[in-house]
C-alpha cells in the first residue's frame, strides 16, 4: 500500500469542546497513525487561550505541490484565503453554513461571515480537487447551492471527551437527588435553547425536584447568551445551570449525572454531542432537522414541532416510562454499535486516493 502524502488541515478557529477542532484532531490523530504527517493551522486570532499548542498559526503554513490541503469551511475567514492561495492539492471539507437569520440581532459580524462564506461557496468548491460532506445532508444542500458529486465522509465519532474520569467537583456540586435535563453544545441561536428553558419550566410543574443543566461556552453569542439568562429569570426558574464549557473530565460528569439529553436545534449539520450522550447510555430527545436524524439513524426520540408543555410531558415520559426508556437505550446502544465497527481510516485512505497524483 502507497505511503499517505502530508496531509494538512486549515480551520476558521480552533477551541477545546468545539465540533470542528475535535474533527480535525481526529482526523490528525488517524492520517498520523496512517503514516501521513499532519498538522492543524488556525487564525490565531480565533484560537482560544486554552487551546494555544494544540494547533499552529495560519501564518505558519506553506503546501507544496506533493501535499494534499483540507480547509473544514463553515463561515469566511483567512483560512479561506490560505485555502485556495496553497500550492498543495485541495480538499473543500463542507460542515454546513448556518442561515443567517439565526444571529440577525445578535451578532452582526457573523451575519456577515455567514453571507459571505454563502456566497463564496460555489467558487471556493470548484477551485477545490475534492469536496468533502460530513453527512448526506450537508451534500444534498451542495447540491442544490450548485456544487455537484461531493463525496460524504461522515464526521469521525471520538471517545476522548467521554472516557475520562469525571469530575469529582460537579459530581459533588449536584449531588442533590434531582432529576437532571442536559444540553451539550454551543449556546447560539440556531440551538434554541430558549425553546427548552420554556419546556422545562412546564417540565417543573409535573417534577419539581428537577434541574436544566446547559453546558456551553457563552462566548460564542454573548446577546444571545445574555437573552436567555433574561429568560430563565423572568420565568422564575432557580434551577436552570449554566455551565459554561467543559473540560474532559466535566463532561464526562455532566454526562454521568444526566438522566436525559434534550436537543431543541432547528439547524444542525450534524451534531456530535447526540452521539456522546448515547455513548454514555443517555437517552436522547432531538428535534428532526437537518443532519440530526442522520446522525441518530433510528435511535433515541426524534420530534417535530411540540409546544413547551408538550415537550415537557415528552421529556417526562421518556424519564419516568422505565420500558419507554429502555426501548430508546436499546436503540441507542445498537446505533453505538454500529458506530464503533466503522472502518473510518480505509474510507479517509479511498478517498485521498481519488484526489490527482495521490
Amino acid at each position: 500500500m502507497s505511503a499517505l502524502p502530508r496531509v494538512d488541515q486549515l480551520l476558521a478557529g480552533f477551541a477545546e469542546g468545539d465540533a470542528i477542532s475535535s474533527e480535525a484532531r481526529g482526523l490528525q490523530a488517524m492520517l498520523r497513525r496512517m503514516g501521513s504527517d499532519s498538522e492543524i493551522y488556525a487564525d490565531e486570532s480565533r484560537v482560544a487561550p486554552s487551546a494555544r499548542g494544540q494547533c499552529r498559526f495560519l501564518a505558519e503554513y506553506h503546501g507544496t505541490p506533493n501535499d494534499v490541503v483540507l480547509h473544514h469551511y463553515a463561515i469566511a475567514s483567512p483560512a479561506t484565503r490560505s485555502f485556495l492561495q496553497a500550492a498543495a492539492r485541495k480538499v473543500l471539507v463542507y460542515h454546513n453554513i448556518t442561515p443567517t437569520e439565526f444571529f440577525t440581532g445578535f451578532d452582526d459580524d457573523v451575519v456577515r461571515q455567514l453571507q459571505t462564506a454563502r456566497a463564496e461557496l460555489r467558487d471556493v468548491a470548484a477551485r477545490s480537487d475534492a469536496v468533502w460532506a460530513v453527512s448526506r445532508y450537508n451534500a444534498a444542500e451542495l447540491e442544490r447551492a450548485g456544487v455537484p458529486r461531493a463525496r460524504v465522509f461522515p464526521l469521525l465519532f471520538t471517545r476522548d471527551g467521554t472516557s475520562q474520569l469525571a469530575d469529582p467537583a460537579i459530581l459533588r456540586r449536584f449531588a442533590a437527588p434531582l432529576t437532571n435535563i442536559l444540553l451539550v453544545g454551543r449556546m447560539a441561536p440556531n440551538k434554541c435553547v430558549e425553546d427548552l428553558i420554556q419546556a422545562f419550566a412546564w417540565y417543573q410543574r409535573i417534577n419539581p425536584f428537577s434541574r436544566l443543566i446547559l453546558v456551553g461556552s457563552r462566548h460564542s453569542t454573548p446577546r444571545y447568551f445574555s437573552m436567555l439568562r433574561m429568560l430563565a429569570g423572568e420565568l422564575d426558574l432557580t434551577n436552570v445551570c449554566f455551565e459554561n464549557y467543559a473540560s474532559p473530565e466535566g463532561l464526562a460528569a455532566y454526562y454521568r449525572l444526566a438522566h436525559v439529553f434534550v436537543s431543541a436545534s432547528r439547524h444542525e449539520g450534524y451534531c456530535l454531542p447526540l452521539l456522546e450522550a448515547m455513548e454514555q447510555d443517555v437517552p436522547v430527545i432531538a428535534r428532526s432537522v437537518g443532519g440530526t436524524p442522520e446522525a441518530m439513524d433510528g435511535a433515541g426520540v426524534l420530534y417535530e414541532d411540540l409546544n413547551p408543555g408538550e415537550m415537557a410531558e415528552l421529556i417526562h415520559q421518556v424519564v419516568s416510562d422505565t420500558v419507554l426508556r429502555e426501548t430508546v437505550l436499546v436503540s441507542q446502544r445498537r446505533r453505538m454499535e454500529a458506530i464503533r465497527h466503522r472502518d473510518a481510516e480505509q474510507e479517509l485512505r479511498s478517498l485521498l486516493a481519488e484526489l490527482p497524483g495521490v
